[in-house]
C-alpha cells in the first residue's frame, strides 16, 4: 500500500474502532441505570393473575416503590390488563417490604358470582418493628 493511503486508511480504522467503543460504553451505561427490581409475589386463577413487584426508588436507606400488575389469560400466555401502584411512589423499604398476605378474586362475589370481577388484596410487610398494614385491594376491568 503506497505511503499517502496508508494515513487515511489508519484513520478511518481508529475513527471505526472509537466509534465502537464510544456506542459500547453507550449501550452499557444505559443498562447500568436501569432501575433495580424484585418480585415480591405471583397469584394467579385460570384467567386472571398478579404479580407484585417491587421497584428500588434510591435513597437512604434505600425505598421502593411496590406495583401490582394484573393479568388476563389469552390464547398464548398472559395478557397485561394494567398495573397498579400500591401506596405511594417511594414509600417502602427496599430491603423490608414483604408480602404478608395476597388475594386474587377473578368473579365477582356473592350475589352475582358469574360477573367478571378481577381484583386482588394484599397486605405488605412495613417492616419488622411495625409489623403487616391494612390491606390494599385493586380492581381491574
Amino acid at each position: 500500500m503506497p505511503a499517502r493511503l496508508r494515513r487515511p486508511a489508519a484513520v478511518v480504522a481508529v475513527s471505526l474502532l472509537a466509534l465502537l467503543a464510544t456506542a459500547s460504553a453507550a449501550s452499557g451505561a444505559a443498562g447500568a441505570h436501569a432501575p433495580q427490581r424484585r418480585q415480591l409475589a405471583t397469584a394467579a386463577l385460570t384467567s386472571f393473575k398478579v404479580v407484585l413487584t417491587a421497584t428500588r426508588a434510591g435513597g437512604s436507606p434505600p425505598s421502593a416503590t411496590v406495583t401490582a400488575a394484573g393479568y388476563r389469560a389469552a390464547a398464548h400466555g398472559w395478557k397485561l390488563i394494567a398495573t397498579r401502584q400500591i401506596g405511594k411512589r417511594g414509600a417502602w423499604s427496599w430491603f423490608a417490604t414483604q408480602v404478608c398476605g395476597l388475594t386474587v378474586t377473578q368473579l365477582k362475589p356473592r350475589p352475582s358470582s358469574a360477573v367478571r370481577w378481577d381484583s386482588m388484596t394484599v397486605r405488605l410487610l412495613w417492616g419488622p418493628a411495625i409489623g403487616c398494614l391494612k390491606p390494599v385491594t385493586e380492581h381491574w376491568r
